[in-house]
């Protein structure tokens, strides 16, 4: 590529001829193949974007949605511009923490709609452990001995980190940017600074309509999504002048 050979002179009319269109470049496609034919394609279509090309991010998602999940399984759903009017009706929203999560991946995969539930399902445990324990211990009729011999080693753990728990109750908010993201094309032109400055300004606004105080905003990105979250961030501190 730093010498400008041809792609013939690297790759064979035939491997060229091979190599799908980006559009044509899922990530449901990649996941299907073996890691080392997947590793080689992504290879192959990086080297040929190099040739010849100054190219520039240029996709911003225009309506991010945002999904707020509840200790019963249930969800609050809106486009991110949407969203704090419906919080606004939340009983007690971020009376403790508030954990913002940033996907990067598209939810069609399997793989990745696993990861992010089990993201999820990790906060939303560790804001309701002592609360959880609370009405375990409400509804246990049972003597203690019955339960020192029926308590698994997993419940001793779950006991052990409710005791230790930071905080007793917290909030999870999902932006689902990871979902915007439905071709390779998206993911590998995606404007992080100007996404991130987007989400950044909207946090600001959270922060103020809900009366949040900043040091109890943190934020997790996942893939890509951590680096959106970054530039949200810098974004924050810019307008505010506070750190997340």
């Amino acid at each position: 590529v730093s010498q400008a050979l041809k792609p013939s002179q690297w790759l064979s009319v035939q491997e060229l001829q091979a190599i799908p269109a980006v559009d044509e470049l899922t990530l449901e496609r990649l996941e299907n193949m073996s890691l080392e034919k997947g590793a080689e394609l992504l290879q192959q279509v990086y080297h040929l974007s190099q040739i010849n090309h100054d190219v520039e991010p240029n996709f911003v998602p225009s309506n991010i949605q945002v999904y707020v999940p509840k200790p019963n399984g249930d969800k609050i759903v809106a486009p991110i511009n949407e969203m704090i009017q419906r919080l606004k009706q939340k009983q007690n929203f971020g009376q403790d923490e508030v954990t913002i999560i940033v996907t990067g991946l598209p939810q069609t995969s399997e793989t990745v709609k696993k990861a992010t539930r089990k993201l999820v399902q990790a906060y939303m445990q560790r804001y309701n452990l002592q609360q959880q324990q609370q009405q375990a211990q409400k509804y246990n009729t049972e003597s203690e001995e019955d339960n020192k011999r029926q308590r698994t080693s997993s419940e001793e753990d779950y006991s052990e980190q409710a005791k230790n728990a930071n905080t007793n109750t917290g909030d999870i908010i999902v932006i689902d940017l990871g979902s915007t993201l439905t071709n390779y094309k998206r993911y590998a032109m995606l404007d992080i600074e100007k996404t991130g400055a987007k989400i950044g300004k909207w946090i600001v606004e959270l922060t103020s309509e809900l009366q949040l105080p900043h040091e109890t905003i943190h934020m997790i990105g996942q893939n890509v999504g951590a680096h959106v979250a970054g530039a949200a961030a810098n974004e924050f501190t810019r307008l505010t002048g506070h750190k997340l």
